[in-house]
């Protein structure tokens, strides 16, 4: 194999491995909606973090209460910044919305997922850490205020808190 062919086995990997990245956090967005457990399992590392929590298993056990208490929801991830650290780490930024019925309410929020994701010894990506900060969380009557007003995190049954710093 010449050196070009190297580079241009590597470059493709490159793409591969980025697509697949990205239908990572696509599969994210499927399951939380779905509330499907056992899918959302699959996307993160045994060692994963969340929120403070450590462990894969516990992650996932979070994320799947915090649903459990919703209505319906649509996460929708808007763009996608991959940057690779080496053949099997990189880290990303996914800019998302999600709309979710809370308490009989429709709530909209822009988020910003910060990962880091991990080739796993069977060779899918995976996440090992996210990191989610808020814009804004709105009930839809709100949304106007969404950008301009303060306090632009509004959870229902909750009291009102600032955008988190990005």
């Amino acid at each position: 194999m010449t050196q070009n062919d190297a580079d241009l086995a590597h470059r493709v990997q490159r793409l591969d491995d980025r697509f697949a990245i990205q239908d990572l956090a696509i599969r994210y967005c499927i399951a939380t909606d779905a509330g499907d457990r056992d899918a959302l399992r699959a996307l993160f590392t045994d060692e994963a973090t969340l929120a403070g929590i450590s462990g894969g298993d516990k992650v996932v056990d979070m994320l799947h209460s915090v649903r459990s208490a919703y209505g319906r929801t649509i996460h929708t991830p808007d763009a996608h910044l991959v940057e690779f650290v080496d053949d099997d780490h990189a880290t990303g930024v996914i800019l998302a919305r999600a709309e979710l019925d809370i308490q009989k309410r429709s709530v909209h929020s822009a988020i910003r997922y910060y990962d880091e994701y991990t080739r796993c010894s069977d060779g899918a990506w995976r996440f090992s850490s996210r990191t989610l900060k808020f814009a804004y969380a709105v009930p839809v009557e709100e949304l106007p205020e969404s950008l301009t007003g303060e306090n632009t995190v509004r959870w229902p049954g909750t009291e009102p808190a600032p955008a988190d710093d990005f």
